[in-house]
């Protein structure tokens, strides 16, 4: 069956769950993006940062990490429907969803690793999105330039910080990810 771009068209979080069960899906401006799959060294680079995450907080009790994961974000004021998603490729968080992340519960950080060099929807809608969801933190994993981008969330709009190595995420301060161990699984 063929989908056609009627039937992709998403208003609330029912039609969301309408989707079909054999994609990733984000809702954006009413619209239901299909995602396609990572390359390679994306998925290296995912699975490197959430071992890093994983072994970390496991010993502190407190925090969950998760890959491509869900994550309901309010939409703009001027979107079409009343229901928006975004899909990290991580989400480090305290709280263990039942289901997926919601605007009442975000997480507190989330990650996207660049698939493209120009990174423009991570730097632009995804920046947006995050912020009005009101995640504390986010970073953008540059593959291509290996550099971390930190945005921290601040009155409502996130500001880029110089990234020190190692990394240490503000809400899990006895996690510190070492940003040349994260590059060598690419090399």
């Amino acid at each position: 069956m063929i989908a056609t771009t009627q039937d992709l068209m998403v208003w609330t979080e029912a039609d969301f769950d309408r989707l079909p069960e054999d994609g990733v899906f984000e809702v954006v401006n009413g619209r239901a993006i299909l995602l396609p799959g990572n390359e390679v060294p994306h998925q290296k680079l995912s699975y490197a940062l959430a071992e890093d995450f994983t072994k970390q907080l496991g010993p502190q009790g407190g925090g969950f990490v998760f890959q491509a994961v869900n994550v309901v974000v309010p939409p703009p004021p001027d979107s079409f429907g009343e229901f928006q998603n975004r899909v990290p490729d991580l989400v480090v968080s305290t709280q263990e969803p039942s289901d997926r992340f919601r605007p009442d519960r975000p997480p507190e950080l989330v990650i996207e690793i660049l698939s493209t060099r120009r990174g423009n929807v991570e730097r632009t809608e995804k920046l947006d999105d995050y912020a009005r969801a009101g995640i504390g933190e986010y970073w953008i994993v540059n593959r291509f330039d290996r550099a971390f981008e930190v945005y921290y969330l601040e009155a409502g709009d996130y500001v880029l910080q110089t990234a020190s190595s190692p990394l240490r995420p503000r809400a899990f301060p006895g996690v510190a990810i070492d940003p040349e161990r994260i590059w060598r699984v690419v090399e």
